[in-house]
């Protein structure tokens, strides 16, 4: 029967091909663990969202993602586009560059660790984000931020921690202010930002917790917002969003939200989940948390 079948949707050149290159060991393990199971590797951008999509469709329950944060992220897409969320149980076997959502239930990052984990099928039920009419489960990123993410995405040969501070050096030739009007739940905030970071997870950027104390089952995401800086300051304060101890400069504070709306007079660069997306409007959007959408194994 589908329902006891993991349907596993492999990106085989996450984390550099490092997937496709152990794609002959990961179904070893597979066969060693005696689970049920069927593979499709990923041909394309956003394959992965319709493979599980494709794979609710017929009946299976059980989606695994292998891979980094974008393959979560696809696949996340196709589940909450399934409208069978309730149904269907999300496994992770982290084999990207990042691997920033899977860091924060400690899911291990070698492979046949990961599926133990899948055996044991603890599940908690976590939030999802959603803009426009994409979902992430992870963090967004405006401004700056996200201007390192399209770098990183340029940087072939370097993974993890190493492909953003690459990035964040080639940023900082560019670096821009983004004059916003931010709306939260409870308040309303208008000033130059050089950052803002909206977290449902603690990591980023390979291993940067720029929202320290966000947790991705508590029906809030965080939102870490960093005022307009100069390039020296930002070599000061990026190195402790590392330890995630920027949050005591005065140039950053940590507002909680389950939603937030954001005007600019000009086009916002945005990244979420390691994906960069085309929005309808990127001078005016809102991002809302969904509690409880997804049954992750962890």
């Amino acid at each position: 029967m589908k329902k006891n079948t993991w349907f596993f949707i492999v990106n085989a050149i996450a984390g550099i091909g490092k997937t496709g290159r152990l794609l002959s060991r990961f179904i070893t393990i597979l066969n060693d663990h005696k689970l049920d199971f069927e593979i499709e590797i990923t041909k394309a951008p956003k394959h992965a969202t319709e493979l599980a999509l494709d794979a609710i469709k017929t009946g299976y329950t059980r989606i695994a993602a292998v891979g980094g944060d974008g393959t979560v992220n696809e696949v996340v897409n196709g589940i909450m586009l399934s409208q069978k969320s309730d149904e269907v149980t999300l496994g992770i076997i982290p084999e990207g560059g990042g691997n920033d959502f899977a860091r924060n239930f400690d899911i291990p990052q070698f492979v046949g660790k990961a599926v133990s984990t899948l055996e044991k099928r603890n599940t908690t039920k976590v939030d999802v984000c959603k803009i426009e009419d994409f979902y992430f489960i992870n963090s967004l990123g405006i401004g700056f931020d996200a201007r390192v993410a399209e770098y990183a995405c340029k940087a072939k040969y370097l993974n993890g921690l190493p492909r953003y501070l690459f990035a964040v050096l080639k940023a900082l030739v560019k670096l821009k202010p983004y004059k916003m009007k931010i709306s939260l739940d409870n308040k309303n905030i208008e000033s130059s930002f050089l950052m803002i970071t909206i977290g449902n997870g603690r990591y980023c950027g390979g291993g940067f917790k720029l929202t320290p104390d966000s947790i991705a089952d508590d029906g809030k995401f965080d939102i870490c917002l960093i005022e307009a800086v100069t390039r020296r300051r930002v070599l000061q304060v990026l190195p402790k969003a590392i330890k995630g101890t920027h949050i005591k400069l005065p140039e950053v504070k940590i507002e909680r939200s389950d939603s937030i709306e954001i005007t600019a007079d000009q086009e916002l660069p945005v990244y979420f989940d390691g994906e960069l997306p085309v929005l309808k409007n990127p001078k005016h959007f809102r991002i809302d948390l969904l509690p409880k959408k997804i049954n992750l194994i962890c």
